[in-house]
């Protein structure tokens, strides 16, 4: 392949909230790029705080979950034509690089990069070849690989504590189901609204040992239940400071939280003094250990808790999450979703925006199916 065919890409549009549709032309192929066939992609929270302009990031085309398949590469890449690779989208050396934040992304036909490039920043993952999952279900294993990322820190602080995660997208529900079934605890997931909480218990089956309340109930919660030691902070960045409020509330001294939310730039929380909430979660970056928890004082109560974060993904943390995925420990039959077409990205969504009207769709994940053809309304709603 010695030249990108044309393809069509969904790109921000001049108001930088919106997405539109467009072809990209021919254009030149150096020796050492790779070329991978989108087969699947996810829209994450991320991409909406970006289109809502919650997040400052500069690519024009979104999109950091996925899965494709290589249809040009070098002979010193280490990959081959057909093999399925999973973005994994963060720089594990320059984390400030980001696929699909701060470089384009993969809300496209045909995904381009460097061998080089690709293979220093880690982006690539090669699926094993006997994985046999669905296009859409390996779509979740960078999100998954994040959450098992979690677990990981987590539990070298406290590895069979209860767990309290305040955030009930994609990960918060995966992270729910894995603690409950991999560490056999307590888990309490909370969500905003009551209504939104109602509809998440009637959605989607759940273990025995997790609970659903919303933030209004989050103290009586917590009342009838084990000291939740250990936390994740997974909703989106308009809520992280209400949201690690409510975490500091009830949690007991000595706990453990998982920072995985972003802030608001420049934000400072009282309450916890001078600390950078912001970059503790840059002290682990890719599977890396950078600093141990950082102990803080709360001045509102006293309680001295720890702060944990992390960035990106480690290819071991992907290949755990194709081997969940693959035994059905979780799948996507668990995360309320509804599948569409390339074409159909925006208006899906514009539908999910703003925010505050996010929980009113009936679905958590949204889905690009690559190979479905557009005939109307998004399909395979679950």
């Amino acid at each position: 392949m010695h030249k990108l065919p044309g393809h069509c890409v969904v790109r921000r549009a001049t108001n930088q909230s919106d997405l539109v549709i467009s072809n990209q032309d021919p254009q030149g192929l150096s020796d050492s790029g790779i070329v991978v066939k989108m087969l699947s992609a996810a829209v994450c929270g991320t991409d909406l705080a970006i289109l809502s302009g919650a997040r400052p990031d500069c690519a024009e085309v979104l999109g950091h979950e996925g899965v494709g398949m290589v249809v040009n590469a070098p002979e010193c890449s280490g990959l081959l034509i057909g093999d399925r690779v999973i973005i994994n989208p963060v720089h594990r050396k320059q984390p400030e690089i980001v696929v699909g934040h701060s470089r384009d992304g993969i809300f496209r036909d045909l995904f381009c990069m460097d061998s080089a490039d690709a293979a220093q920043g880690k982006f690539l993952v090669r699926c094993p070849s006997d994985c046999s999952l669905p296009n859409t279900e390996l779509v979740l294993a960078e999100p998954l690989g994040s959450v098992l990322y979690s677990m990981e820190l987590l539990r070298e602080q406290c590895a069979t504590a209860s767990l309290l995660i305040r955030g009930s997208g994609t990960v918060g529900i995966m992270a729910a189901k894995l603690w409950a079934t991999m560490t056999g605890s307590f888990a309490l997931l909370v969500s905003q609204s009551e209504k939104h909480a109602q509809w998440l218990r009637n959605s989607t089956s759940w273990p025995a040992s997790v609970r659903i309340c919303c933030s209004a109930q989050l103290h009586e919660a917590c009342s009838s239940v084990p000291a939740f030691k250990a936390a994740i902070l997974c909703c989106s960045r308009e809520s992280a400071p209400e949201g690690l409020g409510s975490l500091l509330d009830v949690v007991p001294e000595g706990a453990t939280i998982d920072l995985m939310a972003g802030f608001p730039t420049q934000y400072w929380e009282v309450r916890l003094g001078g600390v950078s909430i912001d970059s503790i979660r840059w002290n682990n970056i890719c599977g890396k250990s950078g600093a141990p928890p950082t102990p803080v004082v709360d001045r509102s109560n006293g309680k001295t808790v720890y702060l944990i974060g992390h960035r990106g993904t480690a290819q071991r943390h992907i290949l755990q999450a194709i081997e969940i995925l693959s035994g059905r420990i979780i799948s996507l039959a668990d995360i309320p979703h509804r599948l569409f077409t390339l074409e159909q990205l925006p208006g899906v969504v514009k539908a999910m925006l703003p925010p505050s009207d996010r929980h009113n769709t009936k679905w958590v994940k949204a889905i690009v199916d690559f190979s479905r053809k557009t005939s109307g309304e998004p399909s395979g709603y679950c």
